[in-house]
């Protein structure tokens, strides 16, 4: 305690020297002075320190600096002491210089001196004054006499001659006055003479005592010198030896070390290398084992194919046979009947019609709920959306493989239009009542995969029943609003073109009638397309062709409606009604025409070895081979029968055809060279290639995408896929599917390898995806599903290895952040409103990044990877445009989330009895707590803070028109000894007038209120929305029977509970807005047991009462 006392008493005033003195400071002036001062040296050897300087720094306020072999000196100044330091170093040098203090014999006798010389010089100076006035009256003298003769000789020639004795008299004058002045000139001279003489003397006792000191002064120097440079060398001889002790220990432990490694490395060695030879041994055992029962397996299976084929091929000829006779007798039969057939169904017909007619129009439109809807659109006719026409490489339109989704059209501007609102359980919270009603949609064709938000959700997905399934048929949306109701997908051929949307009931009596033969529309270059439609339809009995026109000119949309079926010209838009009808009617006859050509073709009665024979004679013709897509039109057309069902599965184990991949990801089907054994396919890249976006050629142009929403992990990472190339994505699936069907083509992964592409069964199929993590004692692997965008764990076990041909088609899912909702991204309460608005959904994603930026950020779709995180490459505007205006989600998300974003609460009556962790943030004059629920709300809240104060600049700052329609604002508090603290404030009252710079703010997240100048005051809603709109954390409580806390108990309870301190409250009662609770605190020991404080406080005050009442008696 006495050494700390010392230490305390030297640094005040080693800091008073330090602080009084101008800069730079010496340290050994600092202990001349010092001795001065207090009259003794400074005690550091007393108190066990080797030197002055281990003894300063020991106190931790100085800084030290060497320079050559002085030491310099500065003190850690702090507020209190740093403007005395500012004004000493802020003087101005001075310009006189030090005389060097003479010792007492020599002042005094420099003061005779002085003295002597001072009367000396008086007395000589009155002597010299006394022969001047003589002097000068001389010399008046005798000038008025030389003037005064010659004025009285002008008027009279003749001289005048003074008497005898008048002139001895001048002439004893005149002499006399010589001799004084040669009198006075030399005691002049002698008076000059001494003051020289004095002059040197003072001279060389000045350098002579200069002299003396300057030599004590070297010899004082030389002195100092010699002890540091003793010190020194004690110093380091003690350094060198510790050093050489600890260097001796290290390099003992250090042998120690490799000793034992090398050791360890050895018994390593040879443990590995027995281990390899013993596992070698085992695996060439367990191989030759594995090798014998794999043949003998393929043997049997082989064997069982082939009996099954043998089978399967007996049968279908014999019912290819027993077909073709029952054809024929069919075909004789209904050549003698057709005739007659005709003439009774068009009686039948006409009746029909006519009893039709005569229906009333309510019933007519019941009925209409229940036909089947047919919408078409011409494939050479339909433009692709926002300006990419048909011609367009990237064009990212509605295609003919649109996929069921509502039409996607431009986006009409930036309203984003409230929907009627419709009451959902999704969330338990207040954005229960601002749902949104969703427009009808569908899935895409062939679709089974859940929308859900993650695979896990997917992987609940009961799998398919083995029993077959009808061809999934493409669909596509309504042609117009009226028609927006969604139905179930009709019956027919996969590649046809006429689009189907199928009534939830059909008519009754359908299934059991027999249909009736059709007139084929004909064409007549003498008739329009409107009255070749008419002629069609009273040829067939239909009622007459009805049209609806939508819209306003100059962008009319228009339908026909033929025998419950709807043809639509959309999006093609029109002037007029009459180019509308016309138009719409064209689209319906081609439509009908290529129904009808598919509907003559028969399906394929060939075996397998006829089929792959007959398609390889053909593709012989071929030699640039056929495109996949193609494929369909064209078998029809040259065998004028239907592909068979597993035509792909043929084709890939044929050895006469092979199959190319495109990269877009078309297949291409070439005939082997005759005589070829195996097929011949081109190697593909393990490496995915990178997806190519529909960019615009001009660069200033809008990029509009139309994308489908397969997940989202936050609004800085959504994952979508182009609808484009939803039809490209669907057709590798279906190819997948087939081919891992088969045993043979199921490699199994048994080590994976970070980045390399694998494939997975979940219940929706056969889904590629990319290894990011292996724990290879777990034998599991994190991996991303690079078609859809989210993660999930699988093992070893559940990897394939993913062929060649599956790697052609780019990763479809492309990565999006959403613009100006960068700050929601870690927000607690975004992913439910993400997972309800988001996913799932169609949408049109207008991007915000130019190709050049795409590029600089990284250029890839799926983002780039940074310090384990992805981030999006991609910043998009995401509307819904399948209502009549356009829906902005980002503004919607936004908004739902502040919506879904539940206040913190005590009062709930399931916190009643239950211990909540809290930090208790201030205690205010009444003795009521303000807490802080420790969860993850308050950590976002803390996060954002921190990040908003990294991006805060001057810009930022309030004006007086800000603080008029801003609520929140951000708040920079020093009140704490100058440290920066900052709150999310609001003002207490509006702003009266533009002078105004201070004002009262409530701290919302802290709970106290303080006024802040205007120049602390920063914007918040215009930097951080989502922190800006979150709700205050700031809750009131107050302690339960306990008596009024004021004056020195309220202090006590501060001093028990500071800022931020943590605790533990038990909600007892409520008292209105404030919950009655019991606070419970830990003791400075963190391992202590808690302790409560109304208990305490209860019996302070009996304590203090009973003192009190002894007092008084």
């Amino acid at each position: 305690m006495e050494k700390e006392e010392i230490l305390k008493h030297v640094g005040k005033v080693v800091r008073a020297l330090i602080t009084s003195a101008k800069p730079p400071v010496e340290l050994r002036s600092v202990v001349r002075d010092y001795a001065a001062i207090e009259g003794e040296q400074i005690p550091f050897r007393k108190l066990g320190y080797m030197s002055l300087q281990q003894m300063l720094q020991d106190t931790h306020e100085f800084n030290f600096q060497n320079y050559g072999n002085e030491i310099f000196i500065t003190a850690k100044y702090n507020a209190k002491t740093e403007h005395i330091a500012s004004m000493v170093r802020q003087q101005k040098t001075s310009k006189s210089r030090s005389i060097t203090k003479l010792t007492p014999a020599a002042q005094r006798a420099s003061c005779q001196k002085a003295a002597h010389g001072y009367h000396s010089y008086n007395n000589n100076n009155y002597q010299q004054y006394q022969a001047h006035q003589q002097q000068q009256r001389y010399y008046q003298q005798q000038q008025y006499w030389h003037q005064a003769p010659q004025v009285y000789r002008q008027p009279a020639p003749q001289q005048f001659h003074p008497p005898p004795q008048v002139q001895d008299r001048w002439d004893n004058r005149r002499y006399c006055d010589k001799q004084q002045q040669e009198e006075q000139q030399r005691r002049i001279k002698e008076q000059e003479k001494r003051d020289r003489d004095l002059k040197e003397q003072q001279l060389r006792a000045k350098e002579k005592l200069e002299q003396d000191l300057k030599e004590q002064e070297l010899k004082a120097k030389a002195k100092r010198e010699k002890d540091l440079r003793e010190q020194e060398l004690k110093a380091r001889a003690k350094r060198d030896q510790d050093l050489k002790v600890s260097i001796e220990q290290e390099l003992k432990a250090k042998l120690n070390r490799e000793l034992q490694a090398k050791l360890n490395t050895e018994l390593q060695t040879k443990l590995d290398t027995e281990l390899q030879a013993r596992l070698k041994k085992e695996q060439t055992r367990f191989e030759e084992e594995f090798q014998v029962r794999l043949e003998e397996q393929l043997l049997v299976f082989k064997k069982q194919q082939e009996h099954e084929l043998k089978k399967r091929t007996d049968d279908f000829e014999k019912l290819r046979r027993d077909y073709q006779r029952q054809k024929e007798e069919e075909e004789r039969k209904e050549f003698k009947s057709k005739e007659q057939e005709h003439k009774e169904q068009e009686s039948k017909e006409r009746k029909d019609k006519e009893e039709r007619y005569e229906q009333p129009v309510a019933m007519r439109a019941a009925k209409l709920e229940h036909e089947n809807i047919l919408v078409t659109i011409a494939n050479d006719k339909a433009p692709a959306m926002n300006g990419h026409g048909q011609n367009h490489v990237s064009s990212n339109g509605q295609g003919k493989f649109n996929g069921g989704k509502p039409p996607l059209r431009a986006i009409l501007g930036n309203s984003a239009p409230q929907r009627q609102q419709v009451p959902s359980s999704v969330f338990k919270t207040p954005e229960s009542s601002y749902n949104r009603s969703f427009h009808p949609r569908v899935t895409h064709p062939g679709m089974v995969r859940s929308t859900g938000s993650s695979v896990n959700h997917r992987l609940k997905v009961k799998p398919p029943s083995d029993a077959p399934t009808p061809a999934g048929t493409p669909i596509t949306p309504p042609a117009s609003p009226e028609n927006a109701q969604t139905k179930s997908a009709a019956k027919t051929t996969p590649k046809d073109d006429v689009l189907r949307v199928h009534g939830s009931q059909t008519k009754a009596g359908n299934s059991n009638s027999t249909p009736k033969p059709k007139v084929a529309i004909k064409s007549d270059a003498s008739f329009d397309a409107v009255s070749s439609l008419n002629i069609y339809c009273e040829a067939n009995g239909f009622e007459k062709p009805t049209y609806n026109i939508f819209n306003k000119p100059p962008h009319l949309h228009c339908s026909v409606r033929i025998d419950g079926t709807v043809y639509s010209s959309y999006p093609k838009e029109f002037t007029d009604e009459e180019t509308a009808y016309q138009c719409t009617a064209q689209i319906a006859i081609q439509r009908i025409q290529h129904a009808e050509s598919h509907q003559k073709l028969s399906v394929c009665t060939l075996g397998n070895e006829e089929f792959i024979d007959g398609l390889y004679k053909e593709l012989l013709k071929y030699p640039h081979g056929i495109l996949g897509h193609k494929l369909e039109d064209w078998y029809g057309s040259t065998f004028r029968q239907h592909l068979p069902s597993h035509w792909y599965d043929l084709i890939i184990e044929s050895s006469k055809i092979r199959v190319e991949h495109g990269i877009d990801p078309r297949i291409i089907l070439f005939a082997n060279d005759p005589g070829s054994p195996e097929p011949n396919r081109i190697s593909t890249s393990s490496v995915l290639p990178q997806l190519m976006l529909p960019w615009q050629l001009n660069e200033s142009g809008s990029h509009d995408w139309n994308m489908f929403i397969s997940h989202c992990d936050s609004t800085k990472r959504v994952w979508a896929r182009l609808i484009d190339h939803i039809a490209s994505f669907e057709e590798l699936t279906k190819h997948m599917g087939r081919q891992m069907a088969v045993p043979l083509f199921r490699q199994k992964v048994s080590k994976p390898y970070v980045e390399e592409i694998y494939l997975v069964e979940i219940p929706d199929g056969w889904n590629r995806v990319r290894v990011i993590s292996v724990d290879e004692e777990q034998r599991s692997c994190r991996c991303h599903f690079v078609d859809f965008g989210d993660v999930a764990l699988f093992e070893f076990e559940d990897l394939f290895h993913c062929p060649p041909q599956f790697l052609v088609l780019p990763p479809q899912a492309v990565c999006l952040s959403m613009y100006a909702l960068d700050k929601f991204e870690d927000h607690p309460h975004a992913q439910p409103v993400l997972r309800k608005e988001l996913d799932g959904q169609s949408v049109v994603a207008h991007v915000l990044t130019t190709e050049k930026q795409f590029l600089e950020l990284g250029g890839a779709a799926q983002g780039v990877v940074e310090k384990g995180k992805r981030r999006a490459c991609l910043v998009a505007t995401l509307y819904d445009t399948s209502t009549a205006e356009d829906i902005h989600l980002n503004d919607l998300v936004a908004g739902r989330i502040t919506k879904c974003t539940p206040a913190p609460t005590l009062s709930d009556e399931k916190k009643i009895g239950k211990t909540t962790p809290v930090l208790v943030s201030d205690i205010n004059e009444d003795g009521d707590l303000m807490v802080l629920l420790r969860n993850d709300d308050l950590k976002f809240v803390e996060r954002s803070i921190a990040q908003t104060v990294a991006d805060l600049g001057e810009q930022d700052r309030v004006n007086y028109s800000d603080l008029l329609h801003d609520r929140h604002v951000f708040v920079c508090d020093e009140s704490v000894e100058g440290v920066k603290q900052w709150f999310r404030g609001r003002l207490v009252t509006r702003p009266q007038n533009p002078e105004e710079e201070t004002f009262d703010v409530y701290y919302v997240d802290d709970g106290r209120q303080r006024k802040t100048h205007i120049s602390n005051i920063y914007r918040l809603e215009a930097n951080n929305r989502a922190l800006a709109t979150f709700p205050p954390q700031a809750l009131p409580v107050r302690l339960h029977d306990v008596p009024e806390i004021a004056g020195q108990m309220l202090g006590r309870l501060r001093g028990l509970m500071p800022s931020r301190s943590e605790a533990l409250v038990k909600v007892v009662a409520k008292d209105g807005a404030k919950p009655l609770v019991n606070v419970f605190i830990r003791g400075q020991d963190p391992e202590s047991m808690y302790m409560c404080v109304n208990i305490g406080l209860r019996m302070e005050f009996e304590m203090a009462s009973a003192f009190d009442k002894l007092e008084l008696t």
